[in-house]
């Protein structure tokens, strides 16, 4: 009767494992950045092996929105990185956790903001699979630059050097992915620079403003990014 029972278990418990569906967890931000002149910007995952033993599982594009102007969406596995338009990748991952990446391609100079969205599925049995996961990246322009991806709160700081002739820089942070506006006014209100208009993820960035060609006086730099709105003034002397 326990060797019955004891059988019995074992059969449950082999049931329940390869029943499971493959995890499949993005570690990185939705939104990465990838700066206007870099060529690629990497999204990085984890695909889970529930089954106890190595299994031919394969990661599946379900969905993207790339530019047309860029090179596209690949997708690097266990084994190899794969060319954009690879829409499927087949691979033996051992069981647990395997780090795998989701690359976007373009040349430099080209601007915009792309996603993709992947799932991974058991080759044998490919009614089990994980959720959809989405990935995303968008451009920042040239001065501006990420200086940390860890904050806790929004704030913008004020410019330095201020006053400033004609060169100043002007730090920022944002706590989560947000669509950030950081624009430059005359003392009439009037639009003279924008400095980031775009998606970006959360972090510390640092923007360079050069003020060649404006009037010495006071202008004001506004940061919007989602309900988060800030207005600090600095002085162009000349």
């Amino acid at each position: 009767m326990i060797k019955y029972i004891a059988i019995i278990a074992l059969f449950l418990i082999s049931y329940s494992v390869y029943s499971q569906n493959p995890g499949f967890t993005r570690t990185d931000p939705e939104w990465v950045p990838i700066h206007v002149d870099s060529v690629e910007a990497k999204s990085h995952a984890v695909i889970n092996n529930p089954y106890g033993v190595a299994e031919s599982l394969r990661v599946v594009l379900v969905s993207s929105n790339v530019p047309s102007n860029w090179e596209g969406v690949g997708i690097c596995d266990i084994n190899l990185c794969y060319g954009t338009g690879v829409t499927v990748a087949t691979a033996v991952y051992p069981p647990g956790n395997t780090t795998i990446y989701i690359y976007y391609a373009k040349l430099p100079g080209i601007t915009g903001a792309a996603t993709s969205t992947w799932r991974v599925e058991r080759v044998s049995n490919p009614s089990q699979q994980s959720a959809p996961v989405t990935f995303g990246t968008t451009t920042f322009p040239i001065g501006i630059q990420q200086i940390s991806s860890i904050v806790k709160e929004f704030s913008l700081s004020q410019n330095y050097p201020n006053p400033f002739n004609p060169n100043t820089k002007i730090n920022f942070s944002i706590p989560k992915s947000d669509y950030v506006s950081l624009r430059v006014y005359d003392m009439l209100g009037r639009e003279v620079s924008v400095l980031v208009n775009g998606q970006l993820t959360a972090g510390e960035y640092q923007a360079d403003f050069n003020a060649k060609g404006l009037s010495s006086g006071m202008y004001y730099y506004s940061l919007r990014a989602g309900e988060y709105v800030d207005v600090k003034k600095m002085v162009l002397v000349k």
